[in-house]
């Protein structure tokens, strides 16, 4: 219906092209439903005018807002400006809701003033001399039928017209605001289908009193068929696929006018996605932690599975079988512990992503003495050892096994955290938008994905002929992936070190030393002559102390403040300069409408440093980045940063790397590229963003 709409107004358009000079006459010269003049509202000396475009609608008529809803079309102005001048986006207050055949609308009626902005180029001085200025306002003016309209407007000069200046502070004060740009004044309460309509209700955070709320235009597929308000609840009927889509729009309360977005739109605590979509993403998420396995931050721990594979040959078949069954065990074990935290820091509200443990301090260094106690265990200076196991699991196989398999999934499932392999980014960004009981299932799936490959070679013993026979070759490859452990302590300590300088690696130091001495002493204390209820002594003291350890040394050394991001830029070996990211550096590129490339990365993400060497480091990307003119953002995550994450949640995202492309910095039209990307597929991100900005500087 809207499409035919559409048509028939182009249609009245090509019937009606009416052009005047300084008002627009839609029906007759005595009798306009339309009225249009400009006026200057302020002029910042040496920078931009602010111009007033004043329109006033006879009673009944009205024209319409930017986004016009399911009919009409929005207010468009088109100047003509000398050469060294632009023009800034047209700005809209915010509309009222009208109703035409069922159908709804949002647009002006009586009076509005809409404003643009004229400022030079390079930082040139606005001249007088280049008044006065011609502009083209389009509309279509709508009362108990639609019609098109249109009027060539002269500026003659930049002085403000001090009696138009109360009549624009009033409309000023309703233009949309920035609420702190990222904040998420918009949180998903429910989300649930209905005949085919999604019906998604969003609780509106803000201060004060929600009085109405207007979306602005959804995604291509998607529609936006009804909205309502009760209280700070805001109930939207979307029809289409709706999954991971970001909606943006105008939230007016008693406390202002704001612009807002919703987090990434799926299936919110209350409502059951549709069954395709779930069923999709459960692949994506199976398909993604099978994945994890060759991610480089798993690296390490792939070295230690193959190795545990080596023994289970021929009798022992059996034996790799159960041990198998452990290390899922153990991965399964840990993916229900994230899932538990990410549930209660959700229910505070708190706003989190995958890999969120790496950026505390204290769980870094917890996990780079697990990491270090392994490597020592690999050089044979202790063993794993459970106290009691019973049963026809005992005999198979023995308990420093056992435990060992079980630790070992534990371990590889947090090292690979950090990594947002192929498909997971796409599932993850979904699942956390979920009920709890969601969230457990795609954690349960991504562990079952990562823990399928290591138990079907267990299980069938034949795949593994490639394989050289058991030899010396084993005792020297233990120690060679004890090494590449003790490599990884090396790596956890640069990420303390961005958390805590110096002082933070030196705490990770004595901590790794007491672990020494505890480990060695638990060793020659509790050696494998000894009894069992002696191995249980000794190693429960000496768990105590290196939590004690740790405890100390995280609390006292290390604080969780977080690294404030620094508002600066660096240049990379090829020239490219990279602005640290901030709400308000992204603001001020909208305003200028720059197109911007953004890479969200951590240091403790290996991922993210493959793709800065690999991808962002090649020249052929510095050079199409200062071809194009498109300004480089890096979105440093290794610390808790709320901005960056409600941004990754914007883009359907909840962990890193993640490259995006902001055509004129509209982070509307923004291109999410994929988490594995090629030099070429970002250089054809790169050439799309320049005709998408053209485009939208053609609406504009």
């Amino acid at each position: 219906m809207k499409n035919i709409t559409i048509v028939v107004v182009l249609f009245l358009q090509l019937l009606f092209p009416f052009r005047q000079s300084a008002q627009a006459f839609l029906l007759q010269p005595d009798e306009p439903p339309v009225q249009a003049e400009l006026f200057s509202v302020a002029h910042e000396p040496g920078g931009r005018l602010l111009v007033g475009l004043r329109m006033q609608m006879l009673p009944g008529w009205h024209v319409y807002w930017k986004y016009p809803g399911e009919v009409g079309l929005p207010v468009s102005i088109s100047w003509s400006l000398p050469d060294g001048y632009r023009a800034g986006d047209l700005m809209f207050p915010h509309p009222e809701r009208f109703e035409f055949e069922g159908m709804t609308g949002y647009g002006y009626s009586g009076e509005v003033v809409l404003f643009s902005t004229i400022e030079p180029e390079a930082g040139d001085v606005l001249s007088s001399g280049i008044f006065p200025l011609t502009t083209e306002i389009e509309w279509l003016a709508c009362g108990e039928f639609c019609m098109p309209g249109s009027v060539r407007l002269e500026l003659l000069s930049p002085e403000p017209d001090l009696q138009f200046a109360s009549l624009a502070r009033k409309w000023i004060d309703r233009l949309p605001k920035k609420h702190g740009e990222y904040d998420q004044l918009l949180q998903l309460s429910s989300s649930r289908e209905k005949g085919g309509v999604t019906v998604v209700k969003l609780e509106y955070m803000g201060a004060g009193e929600l009085r109405d709320f207007y979306p602005y235009a959804p995604p291509e597929g998607i529609s936006c068929v009804d909205v309502s308000v009760d209280g700070k609840l805001i109930e939207l009927s979307l029809e289409g696929d709706v999954a991971g889509v970001v909606l943006g729009g105008v939230a007016v309360s008693t406390k202002g006018v704001f612009d807002v977005a919703t987090p990434a739109l799926g299936v919110g605590q209350g409502g059951m996605p549709g069954i395709l979509t779930l069923v999709l993403m459960l692949c994506f998420a199976f398909g993604g932690g099978v994945l994890l396995n060759v991610m480089p931050c798993v690296l390490p721990v792939l070295g230690l599975k193959v190795f545990s594979l080596v023994g289970p040959h021929g009798e022992e078949s059996a034996t790799g079988r159960y041990l198998s069954l452990f290390f899922a065990a153990g991965v399964l074990f840990s993916f229900w512990v994230m899932a538990g935290f990410v549930w209660v820091l959700q229910g505070m509200g708190e706003q989190i992503g995958w890999g969120f443990q790496f950026q505390s301090p204290a769980f870094i260094m917890f996990i780079a003495g697990l990491v270090f106690a392994f490597g020592l265990n690999l050089f044979g200076i202790f063993e794993f050892s459970a106290p009691v196991v019973s049963g026809k699991v005992g005999k198979l196989a023995s308990n420093k096994d056992i435990a060992g398999s079980f630790v070992s999934g534990v371990l590889a499932t947090t090292l690979a955290t950090p990594c947002t392999a192929p498909f997971l980014g796409t599932a993850l960004g979904f699942a956390f938008t979920q009920p709890p009981l969601l969230i457990l299932v795609f954690f349960t799936v991504i562990a079952l994905g990562m823990a399928a490959p290591y138990v079907l070679l267990a299980w069938h013993p034949a795949w593994l002929k490639f394989l050289p026979r058991p030899g010396q070759w084993m005792f020297i490859f233990k120690q060679v992936m004890g090494f590449v452990l003790f490599a990884v302590v090396i790596w956890l300590a640069s990420i303390l070190g961005s958390h805590g300088g110096a002082d933070g690696i030196l705490a990770l130091l004595l901590l790794l030393f007491c672990i020494s001495i505890i480990v060695w002493g638990a060793a020659a204390v509790a050696g494998p002559g000894s009894s069992g209820r002696k191995r249980l002594g000794v190693w429960s003291l000496a768990i105590v102390l290196m939590l004690s350890a740790w405890q100390f040394f995280s609390a006292g050394a290390v604080q969780q403040a977080g690294r404030e991001p620094a508002g600066g830029a660096y240049e990379d070996a090829n020239g490219v300069t990279w602005h640290d990211f901030s709400p308000g550096l992204l603001a001020a590129y909208r305003e200028n409408r720059q197109t911007v490339l953004i890479d969200f990365t951590a240091d403790w993400c290996l991922t993210c440093k493959a793709l800065e060497a690999g991808v962002l480091g090649n020249p052929r990307v510095a050079e199409t980045l200062a071809r194009l003119g498109i300004e480089a953002v890096r979105a440093d995550w290794t610390t808790r940063n709320d901005d960056i994450t409600a941004l990754l949640q914007r883009f359907g995202r909840s962990g890193v790397p993640l490259l995006v492309v902001i055509p004129k910095g509209d982070l509307e039209h923004a291109e999410v590229l994929p988490e594995v990307v090629s030099v070429g597929m970002l250089l054809e991100a790169l050439e799309r963003a320049v005709p998408a900005a053209s485009e939208l500087d053609h609406h504009m």
